[in-house]
């Protein structure tokens, strides 16, 4: 990354990023001065004001995005305290987890933050990662027998998928290697990531190809598709990543920074401008390469 694409993430006025890229890009301890500050200066902003009144609401999407994006930035349970506990068990209990296609994802996000100890955590990754397939995805969950009947065979569902990469993936960088960890990597590898394997020109998802952000449980562009893979050990200069980072470079400009093509309307956090070079994209894109 060039000194002036890391001086732009690291600005000030960004704690967020900043802490992300800090900790995550240039791997600083929890201890370093520079984290250290970084944090107070984010748990005293606005967004994160925001953020935790979306985790005060009752309703359980606005706990779900307030997970999600204290995860993203790069904040942890002991860094949010008292505030986030009780709220995190009572989402569970509410919930038992399952969010429609949310839970992998809900279940990532609990993981960076620091959830994995907790027995009823740890005990759902287990079962849940028990359910890969033999094609090394995830089938779908829906119980809509017109999309998927019990009776009959069906191949996995790539956006839950890739929802379980970017799970074990955490897991990995937490220390701990699941099972399916080779066989989830396989699964898009195989792939050159992101097509499918009776047309490798054809998308499997088109939304896979772009630079949603922040990450949704049924939209997650290549930058949280391509960094996964490079943490659980995918060679970057094999053909299957040299494709990806050939899809994900289409969204780079001439300066160096990548571009945001789409978001929720209302997404879990604001993360920048739909069509404008975007510092999330951009760290993660460096990350992934």
């Amino acid at each position: 990354m060039d000194r002036s694409i890391l001086e732009w993430l690291l600005e000030e006025k960004d704690p967020e990023v900043r802490l992300r890229t800090l900790k995550e890009y240039e791997k600083l301890p929890e201890d370093d001065d520079s984290v250290i500050e970084c944090k107070k200066e984010l748990l005293q902003s606005k967004v994160y004001e925001r953020g935790l009144n979306k985790l005060r609401k009752d309703k359980p999407w606005s706990k779900f995005d307030a997970i999600l994006a204290f995860a993203e930035w790069g904040l942890t349970r002991a860094d949010i305290g008292n505030d986030i506990d009780g709220e995190v068990f009572s989402l569970i209990e509410s919930t038992g987890f399952r969010l429609l296609c949310g839970e992998p994802l809900l279940l990532r996000n609990l993981v960076k933050l620091g959830y994995y100890q907790e027995d009823i955590v740890r005990n759902e990754i287990g079962l849940v990662l028990q359910k890969i397939k033999d094609d090394g995805g995830f089938g779908c969950i829906s119980t809509n027998k017109k999309i998927n009947d019990p009776r009959k065979p069906h191949k996995s569902c790539a956006r839950l998928t890739v929802e379980y990469l970017m799970l074990v993936a955490e897991l990995h960088l937490s220390g701990v290697v699941p099972e399916c960890e080779s066989g989830l990597v396989h699964y898009f590898t195989k792939r050159n990531i992101f097509y499918r394997t009776d047309d490798m020109k054809t998308p499997m998802v088109d939304v896979m190809l772009g630079t949603f952000y922040p990450p949704d449980p049924i939209k997650i562009g290549a930058q949280n598709i391509l960094y996964p893979l490079k943490v659980l050990g995918c060679d970057p200069d094999s053909e299957a990543m040299q494709a990806g980072y050939k899809v994900l470079d289409r969204h780079r400009l001439e300066n160096g920074r990548y571009v945001l093509t789409a978001s929720k309307s209302v997404p879990a956090f604001k993360a920048g401008n739909v069509g404008e070079e975007n510092k999330w994209i951009t760290l993660y894109a460096y990350m992934a390469h």
